[in-house]
Formats: C-alpha cells, structure tokens, sequence
C-alpha cells in the first residue's frame, strides 16, 4: 500500500486558520469537470444535419408537386347509351336475344303479337278489291251512258240540221219580196250617210275648234303672267316702260283672239244641230224604207221555233243523260276516296306491321333487356332494352363535388386509376378535361343510361366532367388491360402545381388557429 502524498504549503506570512486551511484542501467542482470532451465524429455529424435541413428547405421552396382533384368516374361510351323502345301496344310474341348479347344495327330484338293487326290488313285489303270491283261497273256505265250522250246528241243534230234546211227555203222567199225595195233602201241609206259624215266633219271641226281656243287661252295666260311680273318691274324702273307695254298689248292682243275662237265655237255648235237635223230626217227616211224591206215573216219565226224546239228537247236529253253521267262520276270520286283512304290506311297499318318486329337501334352489346317472358304486355315509349354502341368512342364521365369543381378546367390533364385493371400493375389511364356540365346533377338512382346514376356519390348533387382518354389499353411490362365501358375507378385531375414549402406553410397556418385562410388540399401524383 502506497503512502499518502502530501501537498506541501506555501509560505505564508501569517498562520492559517482552521477554515482558511479546509478551504484549501476542498476548492469547488464546476460542471464541465464531469463532461467528456466533444469529439470530432459528434461535431461533424451536426454539421451534415444542418447542412440537410437547409438543403431540405431549399428543395421544399424550389421543388413543386401537382395539387390534384378526386372524383369517382366510370368509363362511359360518348353519346351514352342507346335506348330501344317500342312503338306499338301488344304482347311480346318471343324474343330474340339475350343479355350482354352482340347484335348489329337492324337485328331482331323481339316480335310483338301482330294477328290484330293482320285481321284488319286482310279486312282493309277485302274493301279495297270491293271498291276496285265498283269502280270497274262504274266505268262500264258511264262508257255507256257516253254513247247514249253521242246518239242523242247526233239525233238533235240532224232534226235541227232539217228544219234549218226549211228555213233557208223560207228566207229565200222572204227575200225576193224585199229585192223591189233595195234601191230605195239604199238610195235612203246612201243619204243617211253622206248626212251622218257632214254631221261627224261638223262635230271633228267643233273639236279643233275647242283645242284652238285652249290654246289661245294658255297663250292669254301665259302673256296675262308676263304682264303681271312685268308690271312690278317697271313701276321700280327695274325694265322699261316699253317692255312692259308689249306685254299688255300681248294680252289684248290674246283677249281678242279668244273671243274671236268663240265666236267661231259658237257656229261651229249652230252647224253641228243643223246637220243632226238632217241626219234624223234621213234617218226616218231609211226607216220607211226598211218598213218595206221587212214584210211578215211568221214562217219564219215558225221555223226558227220548230228548231229552238227541237234543240231544247235535246239539250234536256243530253242534260238528264248528263247528270246520270255526274252522278256516276260522283260515285267514282266517293268509291276512289274510299280506296285511297284505305291504302292509306293499309299502309300506316304496314308501318305498324314492321313496328312490331322490335329491331336494334345501334351496333353494340346488349347491356340490359327489359323483357322478361313472352306474353309480357308493353306499351308505346316503353324501353325495351339498352345496346353500348360499339362504333362510339369511349370517354370517362366524372363526378366533382361542387366545392373542388373551381379547381376544374377544360384541357387539365387527368389520371384514371381504374379498379378492373390494378394500378401497381397496369398504371394509370391518362387524359384530357374536354367538357364541364354547366350545373350540378343529382344522381338519379337506378337509372343505367347516365353516367351520373352509375356513379355512387354520397352528396346530393355533383357536377358532370367528361375527360377523353388518350388510350384505351393500360398496358406495363408487357402486362395489358383494356379498357370497356361500364369499368368504375377514381380520377385525378391536375388542377395546378404549388411547392412544398407553400404546402407546408399552409398545413401550419390551419394547426395555429387560422382556419378562414384559404386552402387546398392536395395530394402528390406520380
């Protein structure tokens, strides 16, 4: 065992106290006296954390993620699904398809009873020859009845034909008796005329007359104007006195000439009476002289009775044969109206006939029947099945929830997970915002022909956005899924891009209190 060394004591000029000597031999410890030294690992290790953390605040400040919107879809083909409905009332008779069935456009789906139908197109077709059969008697009588009508009117003809033959014999005779007082006839008419020509000479030259003095009076109205405007003019002194005084002399010059015209008018209109005298007279002249041109010609007028007799006897012939003719005629348009009203008829009866043979509407795949058994009864309008086009194009119908649908535009890049087709395996479905419907649409239950029903979301109302895929096969690492329509999953749409220190900064923002400032929530996508 090893002895105890001993600290020798510094001189001193005074003894030490008891205390002062304790105080010596026990100083007091500090803190830093128990503490390892820092080694160079430990200070280097905080400066590679610093160095991180300010690089990871320089990446969040600089680096940015797409802020997205979710929104349940479904793969829809465009222009949705085509209804078959059915446009007659009856009873299925069978049916031709099933579910899920392929079919092309004009393919028979089912076959509505028809035997109601086909009775009244046999019964249509039964008044149709009926009537056919009238019409051909009808024809048959009314041939006739046109020849009767030529006969008839051949007869009276020939009657009229004799009995004018009697009367030219007549006028002949009449006539000769008349031929003693031609010269005188004549003598008298010769007069009447060269009167009538002196009278209608009077009367052309009254004319001229009357067109002279029209003439005059213009001119005495024109130069009465000149005078008036001259008058002015020279009591200003603006002409002389002489101009002046050959308008007025103008205008005496046309007063005279007018009276002068009158005058003349005047025995114009005295000849004019003078020479109708002396045609009235030549004209009783004439008269007589016709007296005896005309002599009795009551055998005439018997003749000309016998033949306006006989003409009318055939005209109410001919009228009554006529008449029987119209009414055949009449009964011809009734019967042929019949005929057309029942082709008509019959052919609406044809459109019915090929109504219930219940055809595809489109090429595609039968997605739902609506029939279940024959004998099933359905009515005008009813759906009777729902074909998925095959020739239409398919889009991805989404449904945005009213507060994410500002975040939305059209041409924003969307991603379509979708659920038939795993996204570890076959990725996502990428595509472009090509329609927003302009309201919110509530979901319409079990209604499969719209997109919004066939998409379960718990809202009351949603907005409709149709995205257009650039593909329809997903396809990784030689793994393919192809896209049909009904297929269901979830799509985001890009609505912007942020970076993550402003998401940072928001998220502590809403942790401090501040939940009115604006946010949006987004998620990061691959």
């Amino acid at each position: 065992m090893t002895a105890p060394t001993f600290i020798p004591k510094p001189p001193s000029l005074t003894t030490p106290s008891q205390g002062e000597a304790k105080a010596i031999f026990l100083h007091p410890a500090t803190p830093d006296e128990f503490l390892p030294p820092i080694s160079r690992w430990t200070i280097l290790g905080g400066l590679v954390l610093l160095a991180g953390f300010s690089f990871a605040i320089a990446l969040a400040s600089i680096l940015k993620y797409k802020v997205s919107v979710k929104a349940p879809a479904t793969i829809r083909p465009y222009g949705e699904l085509r209804i078959v409905q059915s446009s007659v009332e009856g009873t299925v008779k069978s049916i031709k398809v099933a579910a899920n069935q392929v079919v092309k456009q004009g393919d028979i789906i089912a076959n509505i009873d028809d035997s109601r139908l086909q009775t009244k197109k046999r019964q249509l077709q039964g008044n149709i020859q009926q009537a056919t059969l009238q019409l051909a008697q009808i024809e048959i009588q009314a041939s006739a009845l046109d020849s009767q009508i030529a006969a008839e009117a051949d007869r009276t003809k020939r009657a009229i034909a004799s009995f004018q033959a009697e009367l030219s014999r007549t006028q002949r005779d009449l006539k000769d008796k008349q031929i003693t007082t031609v010269a005188q006839a004549n003598e008298a008419e010769a007069n009447l005329r060269i009167a009538q020509e002196e009278w209608q000479k009077a009367q052309v030259e009254l004319t001229a007359a009357k067109a002279d003095l029209k003439s005059i009076q213009a001119a005495l109205k024109a130069a009465t104007t000149k005078q008036d405007r001259y008058k002015p003019l020279a009591e200003a002194g603006a002409i002389s006195l002489d101009k002046y005084q050959e308008a007025q002399l103008a205008v005496e010059q046309q007063e005279q000439a007018q009276e002068s015209q009158k005058a003349a008018i005047l025995a114009k209109q005295q000849d004019i009476e003078r020479q109708k005298r002396a045609v009235e007279a030549a004209e009783s002249r004439w008269q007589g002289t016709q007296a005896a041109l005309n002599p009795s010609d009551a055998t005439v007028t018997m003749v000309k009775e016998k033949i306006a007799a006989e003409s009318a006897t055939g005209k109410a012939t001919l009228a009554r044969l006529k008449q029987e003719r119209e009414q055949l005629i009449q009964r011809k348009v009734e019967f042929q109206n019949q005929i057309n009203r029942d082709r008509q008829e019959l052919q609406q009866l044809e459109t019915e006939l090929a109504n219930t043979v219940i055809r595809a509407s489109a090429s595609g795949t039968i997605l739902q029947l609506n029939l279940r058994n024959t004998d099933q009864v359905v009515r005008p309008g009813d759906a009777i099945a729902q074909i998925a086009p095959s020739e239409a194009p398919l889009v991805i119908k989404a449904m945005v929830l009213s507060q994410d649908i500002g975040k939305v535009e059209t041409s924003q890049t969307a991603y379509l997970r979708v659920s038939a087709c795993p996204y570890p395996d076959y990725g996502t479905l990428k595509g472009k915002v090509s329609t927003i419907s302009p309201d919110a649409i509530k979901p319409q239950g079990k209604d499969t022909n719209t997109a919004q029903a066939s998409i379960a979301v718990a809202v009351d109302a949603a907005y409709d956005v149709t995205i257009e895929p650039e593909a329809l096969t997903l396809s990784i690492g030689g793994r393919k899924c192809t896209i049909q329509s009904g297929m269901e999953g979830t799509t985001e749409i890009i609505s912007r891009e942020e970076t993550v220190l402003q998401f940072i900064l928001r998220r502590a923002r809403l942790l401090m209190g501040f939940e009115n400032s604006p946010a949006i929530s987004g998620q990061f996508v691959t």
